[in-house]
């Protein structure tokens, strides 16, 4: 079976890592995959690196003679490799396949994977593109699929982003990295890793460590990330203002996040919004470590009600700091939140699932 997956993104981002999974998914099930997008993104490259196919073509094009030209090569690409399927996960693509579809007599299935965060447009156009053009809808959560109530879907899936599970575990520290980052040995870590930005709520996260520590001299945080709009000064001086600064190490953000989350006890989130995906908090279960997050798009989705981990209320930083506390208190309760956090991991997220889901989506739309 021939693929065509088509996404743009000039960052490496929530949906890159989707859809990079995806494509990597579909040539493990046998399938030949060839990519449409500028090969000079992060994604781009990616998947050139890995010697799939790329055909470089920018799906974002706004000017109209060239944005027909490229409906042009998709389209020759499409007949002259007689591709199978049709996988537009960027918008832009989604509107190239469904225009290519509406005037070709072969009505190939189109599958779109729906990983942009904004609400599509309900206008005559889009009406037809999605609910009579398109064949299945992939959402990586139900926090997405909200979007589009209002477009007559009839076969989707709800099919969260993948781990590879037995590859993430697969690290070796050859240091002591609590003494690398100098962090002390005789208390329990709890880890935040992520951008410095507004949307992980760098400073609210700040108001629950202020709170457990208020309440609890046996803890220490890790703050990791790289520095984007927040700046490492503003943090640090805000947790100076707090008095906290023995108890909290900031550290930039690091080569491989294994090396934080291997010497980390609970793992935590203050994201305000986004959250589409959230990777870090499946790296977080894969290596068994409870995780105290906000209820944010796909965050409950992915630590479940199964004792995996806590979800607070959004804006309750006391909330957020007396599940904190629960675990600082009770080693027992953490141990056996990880084991269920990996179990969690090992039997919803892990390629292998992921990788059952897809094919028989392609075998229901053929």
């Amino acid at each position: 079976m021939k693929i065509l997956v088509l996404y743009q993104s000039p960052w490496w981002n929530a949906a890159a890592y989707y859809t990079f999974n995806l494509v990597k998914s579909l040539t493990r099930i046998g399938c030949e995959i060839i990519f449409v997008g500028k090969s000079d993104t992060p994604i781009g490259k990616r998947i050139s690196d890995d010697q799939f196919r790329i055909a470089d073509i920018n799906i974002f094009e706004k000017n109209p003679i060239n944005f027909y030209s490229n409906i042009k090569k998709v389209r020759d690409i499409i007949v002259t490799e007689e591709v199978d399927y049709l996988i537009p996960i960027s918008a832009p693509g989604h509107i190239i396949v469904g225009l290519i579809k509406m005037f070709s007599d072969r009505k190939l299935p189109i599958i779109k994977v729906c990983l942009d965060n904004v609400r599509p447009v309900k206008n005559l156009l889009n009406i037809y593109l999605h609910n009579t053009l398109t064949d299945y809808f992939i959402f990586p959560g139900n926090s997405t699929k909200v979007n589009y109530h209002s477009f007559q879907l009839n076969n989707f899936s709800i099919i969260h982003a993948p781990i590879d599970v037995n590859a993430f575990l697969d690290f070796s520290p050859i240091e002591d990295y609590k003494t690398v980052f100098g962090i002390p040995k005789h208390k329990v870590i709890i880890s935040f890793i992520g951008r410095f930005s507004p949307e992980k709520g760098i400073f609210f996260l700040l108001d629950i460590m202020k709170s457990a520590l208020s309440q609890s001299d046996n803890l220490f945080f890790i703050l990791s990330g790289s520095e984007e709009q927040v700046k490492y000064a503003d943090v640090q001086n805000k947790i100076t203002e707090y008095k906290i600064d023995d108890k909290v190490k900031i550290i930039n953000k690091v080569d491989d996040v294994r090396k934080i989350i291997s010497i980390t006890d609970i793992g935590i989130l203050s994201s305000r919004f986004s959250e589409y995906i959230c990777r870090i908090a499946m790296e977080f279960m894969v290596f068994k470590t409870p995780i105290v997050a906000p209820n944010v798009n796909v965050i409950p989705e992915v630590v479940g009600s199964d004792g995996s981990g806590f979800v607070y209320q959004t804006n309750s930083s006391t909330e957020a700091a007396s599940f904190v506390i629960k675990l600082v208190n009770n080693s027992e309760l953490r141990n056996q939140m990880g084991e269920n956090s990996y179990q969690r991991i090992r039997r919803y997220y892990d390629t292998t699932a992921f990788d059952n889901q897809i094919k028989n989506i392609l075998e229901f739309v053929k």
